[in-house]
This record gives C-alpha cells, sequence and structure tokens, in this order.
C-alpha cells in the first residue's frame, strides 16, 4: 500500500467553484488554543464543491441518487488514463480517446493538463469540457465504462455552456441505458497508471452528488 495516492484535492477555502463561486467556509468550531477541550470546524459548502461526483439525480429527477449505489459500484479494477492536451475551451470528441480503452475499462481518466491553471481565474473561466458526441459514443461502444474523470473543473467549458449541458445529460441520462458517472476537478498528475481506484464520495442521503476522496493503488 505504500504506493497508493491521492487523486483528489483537499477541500480548503481557496478550493476554485465552477463560476467562480465563493461559498466554501471552513471556521474554527473550537479550539484547544481558546481553552476548549479539543479541536473542532464547522464546515459550508456546495455539494459540487472540490473533487466530486456527479450521478444521474442532478441533471434527472427519475435518476439514480448517490445512495442508490452500493459501496462495490466505486470500485475500479481497470482504470485507463489517456492524455489529450487541453486548450482552452477545447471539447474532448470521441477521437480523442478511440483505439485507448479496453475492453476491461471501467473508469476512463481523461487528463488534460489544465490543472496547472487550478489557482488561477481561467481554471474556470476557459476551461476545457467534454462533448455530447463523446458520451454518446462511450455509452454505445464501451459498455463496462461506470464513470469517467476529468482534470478540469467541470465538464462543462465555460465557454461552451449548452453544450456542456448537452454532455451532462448525454453521460447521465438514466433512458438510455446504464449512465456513466462523473468525477470532476480530479488530480491527475500523476507518475505512473494505477492498476486500481477507489472513489469514497461523502455519503450524503438523497444527493445529486457530493464531494469525494479519490485513492489510486
Amino acid at each position: 500500500m505504500k504506493d497508493a495516492i491521492y487523486l483528489s484535492y483537499p477541500l480548503s477555502s481557496e478550493t476554485p467553484l465552477y463560476g467562480g463561486a465563493n461559498d466554501i467556509q471552513i471556521q474554527s468550531n473550537t479550539s484547544i488554543s481558546a481553552g476548549d477541550t479539543a479541536n473542532s470546524l464547522t464546515l459550508s459548502f456546495p455539494n459540487h464543491a472540490g473533487t466530486h461526483v456527479d450521478v444521474p439525480y442532478h441533471f434527472f429527477n427519475d435518476g439514480k441518487k448517490l445512495t442508490d449505489y452500493p459501496a462495490s459500484f466505486w470500485i475500479f479494477n481497470h482504470p485507463v488514463c489517456i492524455d489529450v492536451p487541453g486548450k482552452d475551451g477545447y471539447l474532448v470528441s470521441y477521437k480523442d480517446v478511440a483505439g485507448k480503452i479496453n475492453n476491461e475499462t471501467d473508469l476512463l481518466l481523461i487528463r488534460t493538463g489544465y490543472e496547472t491553471f487550478r489557482n488561477e481565474r481561467k481554471y474556470w473561466q476557459k476551461n476545457p469540457g467534454l462533448s455530447a458526441g463523446l458520451a454518446k459514443k462511450l455509452r454505445s461502444n464501451h459498455s463496462n465504462i461506470r464513470a469517467l474523470g476529468v482534470d478540469v473543473i467541470s465538464i462543462t467549458s465555460r465557454l461552451h455552456r449548452e453544450e456542456g449541458r448537452k454532455a451532462h445529460h448525454a453521460f447521465l441520462n438514466p433512458d438510455k441505458g446504464e449512465p456513466i458517472l462523473l468525477i470532476e476537478d480530479m488530480k491527475l498528475d500523476i507518475k505512473y497508471l494505477p492498476n486500481k481506484v477507489i472513489v469514497v464520495p461523502l455519503l450524503i442521503d438523497n444527493a445529486d452528488g457530493s464531494p469525494c476522496t479519490v485513492l489510486a493503488i
């Protein structure tokens, strides 16, 4: 287990949010230095903050909610990471990943390198995104893929918001077969391809998504 690494970022008051929102509050609740018995925090943040998962209920009222998925769903034994250099506003298409996915792939990670700009405004203003066509091709041609992760703040590029909405629908629509769940704002500056990835969402009842910790082994 010495080779286990995080593929997720810790939440902080500096975590970038889609659209430039500033809704994360992490404050001291009790403090030993102030005479309290223990240290504790009070937390307030949107459920799509930091590294987080989107489940079908995010866009579909009849879609599965977070707690509808068993714990075993979040263990991926055949992840694949594909490099797709992402320029401002670039929309990843199926041709960018075609031929690089094997029949066993259950988690597709798309690494654009855009996390280099995570501390800059352009990270949420001009991020690359995913096309709706990519979602449709993945769902029709690669039925083993259960989730897709990206190193950008959202699969919706701020420069192509309508296409982003279509892409979310195309990935998560429960009427088109088994949806592909989404993991956004991942930390993919990794030196080796993991053999196994474990996603651990913050388990919130009836949620459409939540922050998560992602471990690669």
